[in-house]
């Protein structure tokens, strides 16, 4: 990845907004009527329903009996409150302003006109139907008239559904129609009915706004399909209640015009609920079995007591909701089986425990320090008691007098429920350590040697630190660094393309069933195309420098700079010596060992690691070390070469060690007069190529999107550190093929864990403070 100076010619950030708002000047029309249309009828700063605004312009069944159809337009443009602007302008702009951009104004507006027309006619004829029954929402709602913009706003984002990739699509779907349905069943206001009929409708007509064939619905339930029900089942249990203390509407269709809301939980209370149950929810997601036996148990009990409490229709929704989850855990019960190692668990026990301590030593201490500003006064004893309460949400009757002592004393309980939040959080989502057996490294190695996918830098995934999985056909082999709950392949897995074209959903599986998150990192264009085959993503991270052998001559104009550095060692007595490094003399150890110490006390950042090996991956019998020695015997520079295999020949060698002595009198050019020399002893040998390697985060072609800016932005702060940019230039003296390597994942959700995974994997030394130095200075 090239991290040069920004040009005059580069992209400011508000030139880039200038260009995105240049292609949605319709989505930027409708805000501003509407906006204009809020001063002058002053919607924009006093309530609409209160000014009569809604009886005048609403529309509804009232106002069609009237004649009134002109309102389903005219409405649109106000809010029947000033704060609902915001909501309603921001989810227009998103659904709008999306297939604005991507699919022209005509469809936009045809999709947020048609699905607020339709949403509109649509509840209003079931409303019509509905007030004739016993329904005593049916009636009251029947008689309710609406405005806003809001039901295009839900259309749009439904329609624009059609066009998002089809993990994005289903997650966007499913949060959206659980929304409706939530709002249907415990708020229930007239528009909670109009946006569910906008959003559906949006989702049916969206494949025409897009121009896009509809997709057959895939019925199959699979593993990963039952743990995500049941994380949506427990999610949609938390929320729906804290729903209810911030928006409890008119009750709901279940319980209309009563409060559901119970007054003895405090919103705080609630909230901290809510996230224990997303936690638990999340754990589900990735099929952890203690979250399984908690949820289990819990639902158990409220499903067996909920009958003798239950006093209306929605307590018997709840309690149908809980038998439908237990159905779930217990009939699917070997999904969830995902658990940490015994290790990592006590090692969370451990924190846990010295955390509590902390936490106790502090609040007995504030209160103490506090004692006198807070009544009664306590001694020692009371303020033990009150910090053993306030573990648990109480409080023994303390109360302070002043702000301080109020603060301390009500952020108290606070502080508990974070860090017993990450307590279980930690707890649940410990990893599960994966341990290769000698056995498994030697089928890997095989497999390497005598297929023919190996890669230029394929030799990087036997060495210390990488772990192997065969599969149960033994011919397929996939070398992976685990960074916690993260599992990243290192370069193309070994075997041939139909063995291993059948065995990347055996390895997924692998990961899955143990709650890992995968992804592969510095593939080859064809290992790229065979996950693409199976529905995974790429992007490209780096590239491969690729020198031919057959026909390389330094000759011409172009290779002055390597021959300079070749005559300059014949004048200075350098000459190019082979070397195995564990058969090197001691001399000779001393001194690249030096060399090494010398790289790396010269960076302000741990050495890097991952692909980028030192004197410990070169101590191989199968790696070579050429070395710069001059006629005392100094080393003045070295390099380490990796062979790359081929149905069971060397074919090509691959560099990793790149040093050079940083004493003055070091002869100037050494790398250039090694890679020659080495390029030119390979080439008489009768290998095929040699490979300069790959630079990560490094590669020649433009940045096309998102998530390569921000890999780029990552270069440019690690570039002083490390030298990525310098590096590639330093490589193009030798005219080298550039090949991508890429990165492959399955969701974009998975990006940035995946990311912080292999940013650890090569820096797993590197302290937050190291990475925020970084990231906020430049090094001297």
């Amino acid at each position: 990845m090239t991290v040069d100076a920004p040009s005059e010619t580069a992209e400011s950030p508000v030139r880039t907004a200038l260009a995105v708002l240049r292609r949605i000047p319709g989505t930027l029309a409708v805000t501003g009527i509407v906006l204009v249309v809020g001063a002058l009828t002053g919607a924009l700063w006093s309530s609409a329903l209160e000014s009569g605004l809604v009886d005048r312009w609403g529309w509804g069944l009232d106002a069609f009996a009237e004649g009134q159809w002109y309102t389903v337009l005219v409405g649109a443009a106000i809010s029947p409150e000033p704060w609902m602007y915001a909501l309603i302008l921001a989810t227009f702009c998103v659904g709008g302003g999306f297939l604005e951009y991507r699919y022209g104004t005509l469809r936009m507006l045809a999709a947020v006109l048609g699905t607020h027309l339709a949403a509109v006619l649509v509840v209003a004829l079931m409303f019509l139907i509905l007030e004739q029954t016993s329904l005593d929402w049916a009636q009251e709602l029947a008689r309710v008239r609406d405005v806003g913009l809001s039901n295009g706003g839900f259309g749009a984002v439904g329609a624009m559904t059609a066009g998002m990739p089809l993990l994005w699509r289903r997650r966007v779907r499913l949060i959206g129609s659980l929304y409706c349905v939530a709002m249907i069943l415990y708020a229930a206001e007239i528009w909670d009915f109009t946006h569910a009929a906008a959003f559906w409708i949006g989702i049916l007509a969206g494949p025409w706004v897009v121009g896009r064939a509809r997709e057959q619905f895939d019925w199959r339930f699979g593993p990963q399909e039952v743990r995500d029900t049941a994380a949506v089942l427990v999610a949609f249990g938390a929320l729906h209640q804290l729903l209810i203390r911030l928006w409890p509407g008119e009750g709901g269709i279940l319980r209309f015009g009563e409060n559901a809301d119970d007054p003895a939980l405090s919103t705080l209370a609630l909230v901290a609920a809510s996230v224990l149950s997303l936690t638990f929810a999340y754990a589900l997601h990735n099929g952890r079995r203690g979250a399984w036996w908690y949820v289990t148990v819990v639902s158990v009990i409220t499903a067996l007591a909920g009958p003798f409490a239950a006093s209306n229709p929605s307590d018997w929704l709840d309690i149908a909701l809980d038998v439908v989850l237990l159905v779930l855990l217990i009939g699917w019960r070997r999904h969830f089986r995902v658990t940490g190692d015994r290790r990592g668990k006590l090692r969370v026990w451990k924190r846990g425990l010295v955390t509590l301590a902390a936490l106790m030593t502090f609040t007995v201490a504030a209160i103490m320090a506090l004692s006198h500003q807070i009544t009664p006064q306590p001694d020692i004893g009371d303020a033990l008691a009150e910090a053993i309460v306030r573990i648990f949400g109480g409080t023994t009757g303390l109360e302070g007098e002043t702000t301080a002592a109020k603060a301390i004393l009500g952020g108290i309980g606070i502080v508990w429920f974070i860090a017993f939040a990450i307590f279980v959080a930690a707890l649940l989502l410990t990893s599960r350590r994966h341990e290769t057996d000698g056995s498994t490294r030697d089928r890997f190695i095989e497999l390497q040697r005598t297929t023919t996918g190996m890669t230029s830098i394929g030799y990087m995934a036997r060495w210390e630190g990488i772990d192997h999985w065969i599969s149960d056909d033994g011919t397929a082999g996939f070398g992976f660094k685990q960074v916690g709950n993260t599992v990243i392949v290192l370069s193309d897995p070994a075997g041939h393309p139909d063995d291993l074209r059948r065995n990347y959903a055996g390895f997924a599986e692998f990961c899955r069933s143990r709650g890992w998150r995968l992804g592969y990192f510095a593939v080859s264009e064809r290992a790229r195309s065979e996950l693409s085959e199976q529905g995974w993503k790429s992007l490209q991270v780096a590239e491969d420098t690729v020198v031919r052998l057959p026909d390389l001559a330094f000759t011409g104009k172009k290779w002055q700079d390597v021959r300079s550095a070749i005559n300059r060692a014949k004048r200075e007595g350098v000459t190019m010596r082979v070397v195995r490094y564990a058969e090197a003399p001691r001399g000779l150890k001393d001194q690249m060992e030096a060399i090494s110490a010398q790289w790396a006390g010269d960076k302000s950042l741990p050495e890097m690691g991952f692909t980028l090996g030192d004197l410990p991956q070169a101590d191989d019998p199968n790696v070579e070390m050429h070395l710069a020695v001059d006629e005392d015997g100094t080393v003045h520079g070295m390099t380490s070469w990796m062979p790359v295999y081929r149905e069971g020949f060397v074919v090509g060698w691959t560099i990793d060690i790149m040093k050079r002595r940083l004493d003055d009198g070091v002869m100037s050019g050494v790398m250039e007069f090694l890679i020659a020399e080495s390029a030119v002893q390979y080439k008489e040998a009768g290998y095929e190529f040699i490979s300069l390697s790959a630079a990560p985060l490094s590669y020649s072609g433009e940045v096309d999107n998102s998530v390569e800016k921000l890999l780029d932005i990552l270069a440019d702060k690690m570039e002083p550190y490390y030298g990525f940019t310098s590096l590639e230039r330093f490589k193009a003296k030798f005219k080298p093929e550039h090949r991508p390597l890429y990165l492959a994942y399955q969701d974009e959700v998975g990006l940035p864990g995946i990311a912080l995974g292999i940013l650890r994997a090569y820096l797993p030394d590197a302290t937050a403070a190291d990475l925020v130095k970084a990231a906020v200075s430049r090094p001297d």
